[in-house]
């Protein structure tokens, strides 16, 4: 009596691998529908009972063999690191309006209190970054800016606590 390679009866080859990747599957799907399984438990669900439980353990355990309790290597003392030291400066996001003009961008910070000495205002790459200080109050911004304004300077000017900043569109 010879048996085809391709019969159900086959547990080896393609139709083995089929069968495991099936079970597989089965279990996966029935495992899916469990949340936070306990260490042990049994579900019944349409007809079809599980019963399980897991543990860890080494292969040594799983051999039989009796493992002695290893030491736990001496971890390296991490260096103390320094608290922040606490501040009464108030960091601040200045309001912010950006208009769009033919030729430029027109962005307004509203920065109460700040003379222009006390203001910072850079053009790094594509990122405009703003710092103003004064007293207890630090306003800072950074805004990613068009790659056609990354080019030129800004033109800035502070009237009444708004500062005005201009960036030149390049053609």
């Amino acid at each position: 009596m010879t048996k085809d390679r391709q019969s159900d009866d086959d547990t080896t080859g393609v139709a083995g691998l089929t069968k495991i990747a099936r079970g597989l599957s089965d279990l996966f799907n029935v495992l899916s529908e469990f949340d936070q399984l306990p260490r042990r438990g049994r579900h019944e669900k349409d007809g079809r009972v599980m019963e399980y439980s897991f543990n860890t353990r080494t292969l040594r355990e799983a051999a039989g063999e009796r493992s002695e309790p290893e030491e736990e290597p001496q971890r390296a003392e991490a260096p103390r690191r320094r608290a922040p030291k606490p501040s009464s400066l108030d960091l601040l996001e200045p309001v912010t309006d950006i208009f769009h003009e033919a030729d430029e961008i027109v962005i307004l910070f509203e920065l109460p209190g700040i003379e222009r000495k006390d203001v910072r205002c850079l053009l790094d790459g594509d990122i405009l970054l703003l710092e103003a200080r004064t007293g207890e109050r630090l306003y800072r911004k950074e805004m990613l800016i068009e790659e056609k304004l990354a080019g030129g300077t800004p033109q800035i000017s502070l009237r009444n606590g708004v500062l005005e900043v201009r960036l030149t569109k390049s053609k």
